[in-house]
């Protein structure tokens, strides 16, 4: 199933918390919400790229995106 795409700003987790999400967004997995150009711009890589990395690296890269 093709996961919705929504901008960062509609994902990201603000200093004062999460802004509320859309319904069908799974919230453990907000990268994956990102279309891929964005993902790119906030992430500086592919999706394959980022799914090769340590699950600790992919964890330390969405806090510092504010996607965590």
């Amino acid at each position: 199933m093709r996961k919705h795409i929504y901008p960062y700003e509609q994902l990201v987790v603000t200093t004062r918390g999460r802004i509320r999400l859309p319904n069908d967004v799974d919230r453990t997995r907000l990268e994956r919400h990102l279309s891929p150009e964005e993902f790119g711009q906030v992430f500086g890589m592919t999706i394959a790229d980022f799914d090769r990395l340590a699950l600790w690296k992919r964890n330390e890269m969405k806090k510092q995106a504010r996607l965590f």
